[in-house]
């Protein structure tokens, strides 16, 4: 499916202010962004492909469109949109997250698209559920909040680094790193005036390669699914800040 361009955003999204649609929302405790670290979450390489199936464009999934994927000449289990799913469900249900020190998720996707997801939006518990907000979000441009707080997802311009604040060190994550580290170790050591961003893959086979990161690290002996990994890293924060 071709999309349309990052150019036609701020029309599109003045055209379809309407219809728009919209996301319950939960606010976090009010922060300073200046007064304590924040931490931002990348999510690389993410499968979110849309594709037209049956009566109406659906995000591809091995689940429900294995035999679609197979008459295209395509492996199913390259579109892996759950693993997307479960690395948000994972951040966004953290202690950090509700503490109000998680200050965004950027989602960029196999194609190239870069999403921003806002640190109250709720996700959809069913993967399937979740697919229909991405599908959403990819023909409406962003979604808003059911509370008139903003939008929860929009999609932006690419390159992410114009997203991040200056003083931030982008941290990736591969097992292929020679660089083992604790986590809580390693995230107490931090300049505590720099904001952390960890840039984690959101594919099943592969690892990042991206030219933007200042760090990789490995935090295990064995690979680890994006959850797992974002998991470590939240409770990690959470106890080097304690976080209760």
């Amino acid at each position: 499916m071709t999309m349309p361009s990052e150019c036609d955003h701020s029309t599109r999204d003045e055209d379809d202010h309407d219809s728009m649609p919209q996301l319950p929302s939960i606010r976090p405790p009010p922060h300073s962004h200046n007064s304590k670290q924040g931490v931002y979450f990348i999510l690389e390489k993410a499968s979110l492909v849309a594709a037209f199936v049956g009566k109406k464009y659906q995000i591809l999934n091995p689940d429900e469109h294995a035999n679609f994927l197979r008459r295209k000449n395509m492996n199913p289990y390259d579109f892996r949109p759950d693993i997307v799913h479960e690395a948000l469900l994972q951040i966004m249900s953290s202690r950090l997250c509700l503490s109000g020190r998680l200050r965004a998720v950027f989602i960029r996707t196999d194609e190239g698209i870069l999403i921003r997801v806002a640190p109250q939006t709720q996700i959809p518990k069913t993967l399937g559920s979740f697919c229909n907000m991405m599908m959403e979000l990819l023909q409406k441009f962003s979604i808003k909040s059911k509370g008139g707080h903003g939008k929860l997802l929009k999609l932006i311009q690419n390159p992410v680094t114009n997203h991040l604040p200056i003083n931030s060190l982008k941290i990736g994550l591969s097992f292929s790193s020679t660089k083992a580290v604790q986590l809580r170790d390693y995230v107490s050591g931090a300049n505590c005036d720099e904001n952390l961003v960890f840039v984690v893959g959101a594919m099943a086979h592969g690892k990042i390669d991206v030219d933007y990161i200042e760090d990789l690290i490995s935090v295990s002996g064995y690979p680890l699914s994006a959850g797992t990994c974002l998991r470590r890293i939240c409770i990690a924060l959470e106890r080097s800040w304690n976080i209760q």
